[in-house]
Formats: C-alpha cells, structure tokens, sequence
C-alpha cells in the first residue's frame, strides 16, 4: 500500500502476490491439523484481492497498464484454489468487466477471451472446480463481436480470430457442453472466408502472414485430433 502512490501497477502487482501467499497458506492449513485455519486465509486472500481491484479502479489508467493487470488477475484468480465459490464467482464477474472497458478494442477482445477460462476451471470431478459453461460462451461470443468490429477497421486483425478459434477448440475439447462442434466448424468456415476477403493487396502485411500461418497450424491439429483414436469421435463432426 505504502509503494501504490508511487507505482500503482507495482502495488497492484504485490497485492496479488500477497494473495497468491495467502490462498497456499489455505491449502497448507487445510491439508494438516491446523484445516480451521484455512477459511481465515481463503478470507485473507479475498479482501487482498479486492484492495488490489480498488487500486486498478483509482489508479491504474495507462491502457497498456490496465490491459497487462488484467492478465495479472486472470493468472492470479486461475491458481487460487481456496476461494468460496461466491467470492470466487464475484472477484471473476468483476475482472470479466474490466476487460470489457478497456479502451483498445483489440486489448477488449484479447482479454475478454483469456476471461473465459475464469468460468470453466478444474477437472469435472474436482470439488473446487468453478464451471459455468454459459459464462464461457458469452466471453468466446462477445469477443467474436469486438473481433468482427477490429478486422472491419483493418484486416490485420484478423490474428484475432485466429485467437479465439484457438479457445474454442480447447473449451471443445475439454468438453465444455456449450462449446459444440458447430461453433468450430462455423468459426473456421468464417476465417476461411475473411482471409479470401483481404485480397491481394495485403498479402503481404506482416500480421495477416503470420496469421495465415497460426490458422494453418490450428487447422493441422484439428485434423491430427481427427486422426487419433483417442479424440476421433469427439472432432469427427468439425469440418475443416
């Protein structure tokens, strides 16, 4: 706190820290004789959080700042294992906000759709797992949107799409219920026709090239998924 007016984003960044400490010591404490400590940490971790989202709010102003502490919330939040499902669910509601209202519309995009991992954590069998799968799909569809609006102002931003095809097939393959092989086969089918829309007058801008290639790679693994046992069933109604 003493260091924030100085250097919000480096108090930011301790806050986290701190709370990061204090959701281990949770999982000490309940893992040994001492598991009534746990919630008074868990707490402890919370309330550190939420100064951390305090000082974001007052301090933290800089675009590239805000869009760089959201990705520290994201990390933090995702290895936080101790957390009571309603103060988990209100600090992630809360970041998934944040990332709306950034003013770069590509920073929007990028970090909305790192948020959806917020909502789908943990394996279906872990009792600490948070999954809501409708959460995940509004994160994937509201960056679609942003995304369609950025490729409208300049084609380079088609990585974006790219980007989210990429979520969309790890929520698919984690089998998040909402996450259905027709948004993947539409998605695709949708990147396919923006890169025969840019044309040839920018084939050869940096960021549709490497675009190109990062579309190339993800329609390779879909296709190694289709070929191998263990996950033909699942990917076999993708069309790429």
């Amino acid at each position: 706190a003493m260091i924030a007016p100085n250097d919000a984003e480096l108090g930011f960044k301790l806050y986290l820290q701190i709370a990061c400490i204090a959701d281990r010591c949770a999982s000490a404490a309940y893992g040994s004789s001492k598991a009534e400590e746990g919630p008074e940490y868990s707490a402890i971790a919370y309330e550190i959080m939420a100064q951390a989202f305090l000082l974001y709010e007052d301090d933290i102003s800089d675009s590239k700042a805000q869009q760089r502490s959201i990705q520290s919330m994201v990390g933090t939040l995702l290895s936080c294992k101790t957390f009571e499902k309603d103060d988990y669910e209100a600090l992630v509601t809360k970041t998934a906000q944040y990332a709306a209202k950034l003013l770069k519309k590509a920073d929007q995009c990028k970090t909305v759709m790192l948020c959806a991992h917020l909502f789908y954590t943990g394996d279906k069998d872990d009792t600490k797992a948070f999954r809501n799968p409708q959460r995940v799909l509004e994160c994937l569809q509201r960056a679609l949107k942003i995304a369609d609006a950025c490729c409208m102002a300049s084609s380079a931003h088609i990585q974006l799409f790219v980007d989210i095809l990429d979520q969309y097939v790890y929520f698919f393959e984690n089998e998040c219920p909402v996450i259905t092989d027709k948004f993947v086969s539409g998605l695709v089918a949708l990147i396919m026709e923006h890169m025969e829309n840019i044309g040839a007058a920018t084939t050869d801008s940096v960021a549709v090239a490497e675009a190109r290639g990062h579309f190339d790679q993800t329609i390779r693994y879909i296709k190694m998924k289709k070929n191998d046992e263990e996950t033909a069933e699942l990917f076999a109604p993708i069309q790429v």
